[in-house]
């Protein structure tokens, strides 16, 4: 039998919810000792003649949100299903205060225990019990304080010896990790080599990535290269042989908790260096100065120079990524800039920008259009009943959410799989991935569905569009500025899918070339 004599096992509990939590700065915790945890309490919950339900997740015990421990909060909110909590000791429930309160509170308004194989703390009935829970949890959130501080001051003295003890190891290096210092990986590091020489050269980050990627270099995640990351490369003092560690702090600011940075600790040639301090500094020189360039003379985004009428609406037809509209102070215009992400296959989006007025223009004669079809449409809903429309509606929304939950519990099964040892590491991350993009599918559905059928629902669909149609009659009178116009539009425009597509012959040609910059374009406007 278990630590527990048989009699004193309480008869009346049968199927137990079973807690398990490896902490994520603890060494030597890992998904064996979630394994051992779990085949340790499984078998003893089968001693007892329990039934009983795992809930497990790997994070710190130390977390100060209920809403950052979603298995624990799971199990809290359906404690009514079961007898009582199992755990291996009360400190796998929480090293932290306020939610060791919250269990304890759960656990006192429902009238159920918290189980370990050494005691049961009756915490309703039992004030002995009451204490000797607080006590052990006051114990646990003390050692979480000094491993916490422990921690933080060994990471702190490490990186003053020029240690890399926190982040991704910077492309172009490897780690040692007998000496925790970073070494050069001369393979990588040529590429950086040639990002900072094409830089030095006077070159912008649009045209290093294109130069990069026709050349076929491949990014540290082995894709092709991207604005961002060629940024962070040039950015990052890394590689002129500084070490850099931000201690910051954990705050709440708004009713968030963030980050805040209390100290910045510098180490310089803390390890080889890939370029010298002089071509480092002189590439992050050329970047302050194109930047405080573009402030004065160059593009600016909307959301600095102004609203125009297309704000956040505007999406490339050909990868479905968000354009952006910015103002050119030379003319005062507005223009949407060229599509600026990459395809799949590491190559540029090929849908090139234009003067925004050209799309408003456009986008108002398509508005313009739809007041035949909507005065139809409010003569149909007025000779026509919905209430099948509702029903049809509401089922395909039940039938969606019952999707979502199935393919939720899919992901929360994942661990126990990986566990198990049913499939390896990479077999793990693909089913994820894949459970994640058909989750995220199935709630889009959902969000659409919702607002079809919130609309059904409501009374007032003739009123509806007939407030559409004034929105028309306000727009084409021209006599709104463009701030109002734009929150007119999203009152009934989801998106509005721009398309310029060039080909391989007009490529070539200056932008200045007539022909070129005369290309057609179209729009296909998705409505709400």
């Amino acid at each position: 039998m278990s630590i527990i004599e048989k009699s004193k096992i309480n008869n009346s509990i049968n199927h137990v919810a079973i807690y398990l939590r490896i902490s994520q700065e603890k060494k030597g915790e890992n998904a064996d000792t979630l394994f051992n945890h779990r085949t340790i309490l499984t078998e003893f919950a089968k001693e007892c003649g329990w039934e009983f339900e795992l809930y497990q997740e790997v994070l710190s015990g130390g977390k100060s949100e209920l809403s950052e421990r979603p298995q624990l909060q799971r199990m809290l909110n359906e404690i009514e299903l079961y007898d009582g909590i199992l755990v291996v000791e009360l400190s796998r429930l929480s090293r932290n205060g306020l939610i060791s309160e919250k269990v304890l509170q759960t656990c006192v308004d429902y009238n159920k225990p918290i189980i370990t194989r050494e005691r049961i703390y009756d915490l309703a009935n039992s004030q002995s019990d009451v204490l000797m829970y607080r006590f052990g949890s006051l114990i646990a959130s003390q050692e979480h304080s000094l491993i916490g501080a422990r921690s933080k001051n060994n990471k702190l003295s490490m990186v003053k010896q020029g240690m890399h003890v926190s982040g991704t190891v910077p492309f172009g290096y490897k780690r040692n990790k007998n000496t925790k210092r970073l070494e050069i990986n001369e393979k990588s590091a040529e590429i950086i080599r040639y990002i900072f020489k094409l830089q030095n050269e006077g070159l912008g980050s649009y045209r290093i990535r294109d130069i990069l990627n026709e050349e076929g270099y491949k990014s540290a995640t082995g894709k092709a290269f991207n604005l961002p990351s060629i940024k962070r490369i040039i950015r990052n003092p890394a590689y002129k042989g500084t070490v850099v560690f931000n201690d910051r702090k954990r705050v709440k600011q708004n009713g968030k908790y963030v980050y805040v940075n209390v100290n910045t600790i510098e180490v310089e040639n803390a390890h080889p260096k890939i370029v010298t301090a002089a071509d480092w500094e002189k590439a992050n020189g050329i970047r302050d100065a194109r930047a405080e360039s573009a402030n004065i003379i160059r593009e600016r985004p909307s959301s600095v120079t102004g609203v125009t009428k297309l704000k956040d609406l505007c999406f490339c037809y050909n990868c479905g990524r968000k354009l952006v509209i910015c103002k050119n102070n030379r003319n005062a215009s507005y223009y949407i800039k060229g599509c600026e992400y990459l395809m799949e296959d590491g190559t540029k989006c090929p849908n090139i920008g234009i003067n925004a007025i050209y799309v408003e223009e456009l986008v108002m004669q398509e508005v313009g259009k739809l007041r035949d079809e909507i005065e139809l449409e409010i003569e149909r809903l007025l000779n026509n009943d919905t209430t099948d429309l509702t029903t049809n509606l509401e089922e395909q929304l039940v039938h969606l959410n019952g999707k979502i939950e199935e393919q939720t519990k899919q992901f929360n099964k994942l661990i126990e799989l990986a566990i198990s040892g049913v499939f390896t590491v990479n077999e793990i991350a693909s089913k994820k991935r894949t459970i994640n993009d058909s989750i995220e599918l199935l709630k889009a559905e959902r969000e659409k569905l919702t607002v079809r059928l919130a609309n059904t629902l409501s009374a007032s669909n003739t009123e509806k569009l007939s407030n559409v149609l004034t929105l028309v009659d306000e727009i084409e009178k021209g006599n709104a500025d463009p701030i109002e116009i734009n929150i007119h539009l999203k009152r009934f425009i989801r998106k509005i899918y721009y398309k310029r597509m060039l080909d391989s012959e007009m490529q070539n040609l200056s932008p200045n070339n007539p022909i070129r910059r005369n290309a057609p374009f179209t729009i296909e406007i998705e409505y709400l």
